[in-house]
């Protein structure tokens, strides 16, 4: 509920704070005593066009504050919303709500402290508030709510949640079957499949590029290399050739070693180490020889084998490492896609079985909305017969959706016709604010239960009514008052009488001018207001006021009150 509004430096009414209560309320005061401009500051909290003829007092900004108490369902509601817009979270169930406006027009919106825009104030406000008269902030306008309200009225919601589930399994097979049968998915797949065939089969080995690179080295250069290698042959193990002449020396140095052992054994050392060496060189050289059989078929082979792979990295590249992780993923992607062809052939197995789930909780819902519908439609007659449209006309009208939805397959419009003779017409399009905010009241007590929209206010809902009507929609407010917090702003006494609390507006003055005041009445004062409103201070009209609020059951407390900021 609405605990608190604070109001600053609003025309006429200047610094006010309005503490308020649960259950319903009433406004009352003579004509032009301001009575609007309070109901014009709650509409500035829900995010109204601020007019600055009205709502603007010189060079000072003007603020409207509401402090509201949330309950667990309404915390629930806003939360999402809340932390979807970055505002800190309800404390306690406490949630502030701020707008202030500059002289220039600018506005500045606030939640919980926290500067936010106002599409995001007016979200707030329509699960909050529901303003119904001149100023109409309606939330059951749209279709989608009424939609809900009917199902909530009928307690389809759970109907509707097996709906949603089954319309939700129902577009995961369709959903897959459209993935499934796209052309460019079945392109992407055969590209993959040739991806992996074809680097598969290349059996790549990350060092055998440095392989080929050094075979075909030795490959290209064979027949230089076999020249030099034999004409190395040739100095060195030919007859006169270097190993030859070691033997020649070392004949020589046998000799010198006969004579003088000690002055040849060096030179005996190093000559045998050259012998050794050059017979190394000699199987170094055959076995290099053997390595330079030029073969030109492998050469072929291996220039073949470098193209290959260089084809590869520039298709899946540029290194034989990337080709390799290109293997892997198309590997992995053509198993993801298996196991999703998978599914979908599952699905596919269901889709007739879903599809007939659907069919039937979709007609068994319409049929039982239409039942709803008419239950409703009797019920807002009626309460409209007592609210002074004996002969109205109201209708729920349902409309097929061109496509079945997750909501169902039609959507719904109230309609109203507050006389025979007219057609009835959209909620949105009813003409008289009067007469839309009656109706609203009827639709309201209807779906009091259901409605969770906590605080609800009317403003010229007794247009056009007198007399045992009166005391009906005064009824009315009141029993709607045990379930939502009520503010109505009335002229008639009947409907005055019957508020859990009253306050009266009115105009005092002030300086060279006038000021609005707003002041709780106890009951003497609601007695000398409601025989000023049955007409004047006479002693017939003051006892029938008195009979009217002692008649009219009554909280054990007063639970709110006005002063001044």
């Amino acid at each position: 509920m609405l605990r608190l509004l604070r109001v600053e430096h609003l025309p006429l009414i200047g610094c006010l704070e309005w503490e308020l209560g649960p259950g319903f309320t009433v406004i009352t005061g003579e004509t032009g005593a301001g009575k609007s401009l309070l109901i014009g500051a709650l509409g500035l909290l829900l995010g109204n066009r601020a007019d600055r003829a009205l709502y603007l007092d010189g060079d000072k900004p003007c603020s409207v504050e509401g402090d509201f108490f949330l309950n667990s369902d309404a915390t629930m509601t806003l939360t999402p919303l809340l932390e979807s817009s970055g505002i800190a979270p309800c404390e306690e169930g406490r949630l502030l709500v701020k707008r202030s406006i500059s002289p220039s027009g600018g506005s500045r919106q606030f939640i919980n402290g926290c500067s936010t825009t106002l599409a995001v104030l007016r979200r707030v406000g329509d699960s909050l508030l529901d303003l119904h008269g001149p100023h109409e902030h309606q939330s059951l306008l749209p279709r989608s709510a009424q939609l809900s309200l009917l199902d909530a009225f009928g307690g389809l919601q759970e109907r509707v949640a097996q709906l949603e589930d089954a319309f939700e399994k129902l577009e995961l097979a369709r959903s897959r079957e459209r993935i499934f049968s796209d052309p460019e998915r079945e392109r992407q797949r055969l590209r993959w499949t040739s991806m992996v065939q074809e680097i598969g089969q290349a059996a790549i080995r990350l060092e055998e590029e440095e392989e080929i690179h050094q075979e075909l080295e030795l490959a290209q250069h064979g027949w230089k290399l076999l020249e030099m290698v034999g004409e190395l042959d040739a100095l060195l193990f030919t007859e006169g050739g270097a190993l030859d002449r070691l033997s020649r020396a070392r004949r020589v140095l046998t000799a010198w070693s006969s004579l003088d052992a000690t002055g040849a054994a060096k030179a005996g050392e190093l000559l045998e180490a050259a012998t050794v060496g050059l017979q190394e060189m000699g199987v170094l050289l055959t076995s290099y020889r053997e390595r330079l059989d030029v073969d030109p078929d492998r050469l072929n082979a291996l220039e073949q084998r470098r193209s290959h792979l260089e084809g590869l990295k520039r298709k899946y590249g540029p290194t034989l490492a990337d080709v390799l992780l290109s293997l892997q993923n198309a590997e992995r992607q053509l198993e993801d896609e298996e196991t999703e062809r998978r599914q979908h052939r599952e699905l596919a197995e269901k889709r007739p079985e879903l599809e007939r789930r659907f069919e039937e909780i979709l007609r068994t819902l319409a049929e039982e909305r239409r039942r709803v519908g008419t239950i409703l439609a009797q019920k807002v007659s009626a309460v409209l017969a007592e609210l002074g449209f004996p002969r109205a006309d109201f209708q729920v009208e349902w409309m097929v959706r061109p496509q079945p939805g997750r909501r169902g397959a039609e959507e719904v419009e109230f309609l109203f016709a507050p006389n025979p003779g007219r057609p009835p017409l959209p909620l949105r399009e009813t003409a008289s604010s009067g007469e839309m905010a009656r109706v609203m009241l009827a639709i309201k007590t209807v779906l009091a239960a259901v409605d969770h929209v906590p605080v609800l206010i009317f403003d010229e809902i007794d247009a056009n009514v007198a007399g045992e009507t009166a005391w009906k929609v005064g009824a009315h407010l009141r029993l709607l008052g045990r379930q939502h917090q009520v503010i109505c702003v009335t002229h008639l006494a009947p409907v005055a009488a019957q508020g859990d609390a009253h306050f009266r507006v009115s105009k005092e003055p002030a300086g060279n001018g006038v000021s609005v005041s707003l002041a709780q009445l106890g009951f003497p004062e609601r007695a000398e207001e409601l025989a000023r409103m049955l007409g004047g201070k006479s002693d017939e009209s003051l006892a029938l006021a008195t009979r009217m609020l002692t008649e009219t059951p009554r909280p054990a407390s007063p639970t709110s009150g006005a002063k001044p900021s």
